[in-house]
C-alpha cells in the first residue's frame, strides 16, 4: 500500500470514528417497535441489540408502536396498542441521547391497560426531562380504528404533519438497482386500493343498465303475493336517451313534450 492510499484509509477511519462519537441517538424502550423514522419504514440505522437509533443532528420524527407478548407461559398473548406514538424532535444536537420513561407493564392486564393510555415522559438518556422545545409526543389516532393494514405515513400525510425529507412521491420515483444488480422500483401506498382513499372510488363499479331483453326476465314479488309493477322497458330506454343527450337536445325534447 502506497502512502496516499494509507492516508486516505486513515482519514476515512478517523471520519467514521468521529461520526460514531458525535452521532445523536434515540434509545427505544422495551416493548416498543420502530415503525417510521423521518418517513422511512426501513432505511434507518437501528441496532436491535441495544435498541438504539443512530441519528444525524437536526429535526427528526419517530413513529413507535407498543407491541409485545405478555402473560405467563400458560396465558401468553400479543398486546398491541391501537395507535402508535409520534415523537417530534425539534433540533437534536449532534452528541445528544434521548429516550422516554413509562410505567413498564409486568403483567398481561397491566400491558392491556397501558396500551390504552400510553402516558410517557421524554428524557435525556443520562436523566432529566426534555423540554417541549426539545421534543414532544402525541398519540396518532385514526377514524378508521385499529387495522393491520394501517399506513402511518399516509396518516401523517393526511394531517399535513409528515416530516420526510428523503421521501419521494410515487409519480417522481425512478428505476433503481438492488444490491444484487436487479432493477427495482417501489410503489407507494397510493397504489394499493386497500390503503388509499384516493382509490376508493374505483373499488366498486357502477351498476349496469338493464336491457329490454333482460327486463322481460326480471320480476319483483311482493311479500303478500303478486308481482310488483316494474318500469316499462320503453320508458327506461327513453330516459337513457334523454340523459345521454346534450342540453340543447334536452330542451327541444321538453318543449316537444309540453306542446303535445
Amino acid at each position: 500500500m502506497n502512502l496516499n492510499a494509507a492516508l486516505k484509509t486513515s482519514a476515512a477511519a478517523l471520519l467514521a470514528l468521529s461520526f460514531q462519537l458525535s452521532a445523536a441517538e434515540f434509545v427505544v424502550p422495551v416493548h416498543y417497535s420502530v415503525e417510521l423514522v423521518d418517513g422511512d419504514s426501513s432505511d434507518f440505522n437501528y441496532n436491535k441489540d441495544n435498541r438504539t437509533l443512530t441519528l444525524e443532528a437536526g429535526r427528526h420524527q419517530l413513529v413507535l408502536l407498543f407491541e409485545d407478548t405478555f402473560g405467563t407461559s400458560g396465558n401468553k398473548r400479543l398486546v398491541q396498542a391501537a395507535n402508535p406514538i409520534v415523537v417530534e424532535i425539534t433540533n437534536m444536537p449532534a452528541d445528544a441521547s434521548y429516550t422516554f420513561d413509562y410505567p413498564e407493564p409486568r403483567s398481561l392486564d397491566g400491558a392491556e391497560q397501558y396500551a390504552r393510555t400510553q402516558k410517557i415522559s421524554l428524557t435525556h438518556t443520562q436523566g432529566g426531562p426534555l423540554s417541549e422545545g426539545e421534543a414532544y409526543y402525541y398519540i396518532l389516532a385514526s377514524e378508521s380504528g385499529f387495522s393491520i393494514l394501517r399506513d402511518y405515513r399516509q396518516d401523517l400525510m393526511s394531517l399535513n404533519r409528515l416530516y420526510a425529507p428523503k421521501y419521494v412521491m410515487g409519480n417522481d420515483r425512478t428505476i433503481g438497482m438492488t444490491s444484487y444488480g436487479a432493477p427495482t422500483i417501489t410503489a407507494d401506498a397510493f397504489g394499493n386500493a386497500l390503503n388509499a382513499n384516493s382509490q376508493s372510488a374505483n373499488i366498486t363499479m357502477a351498476a349496469p343498465m338493464t336491457s329490454t331483453a333482460q327486463e322481460a326476465n326480471l320480476t319483483t314479488s311482493s311479500t303478500s303475493g303478486g308481482a310488483v309493477a316494474a318500469p316499462s322497458p320503453l320508458l327506461r330506454q327513453l330516459v337513457a336517451l334523454y340523459e345521454s343527450a346534450d342540453n340543447e337536445t334536452k330542451l327541444q325534447f321538453v318543449k316537444y313534450v309540453m306542446a303535445h
